[in-house]
């Protein structure tokens, strides 16, 4: 399955929390099995957005409950635009 994680930081972080806190969630990813493709920092509604690809939605919702003192997040399943037209027909 594929995760779009959007995140919102509470504060902005000094580049020594940030790099920190990226470390943390990247082993912890690896640790539930989750294999992140993809980290963007973002300008707009969010500070950054994560494509991820996990076995089933329960690290991904791990994963969201562990940074929520320092940030928030919205995570969305995504599903290829070929594989979804197969459902419609």
């Amino acid at each position: 399955m594929w995760f779009i994680t959007l995140v919102k930081l509470r504060k902005a972080p000094t580049k020594a929390e940030a790099e920190a806190m990226n470390k943390m969630m990247m082993d912890a990813a690896d640790k539930m099995g989750i294999k992140v493709h993809q980290g963007f920092m973002t300008l707009g509604a969010y500070d950054s957005v994560w494509i991820s690809e996990a076995p089933d939605i329960s690290g991904p919702m791990r994963m969201s409950m562990m940074g929520a003192d320092s940030a928030s997040s919205e995570t969305l399943v995504a599903v290829a635009y070929d594989e979804a037209m197969k459902w419609m027909m």
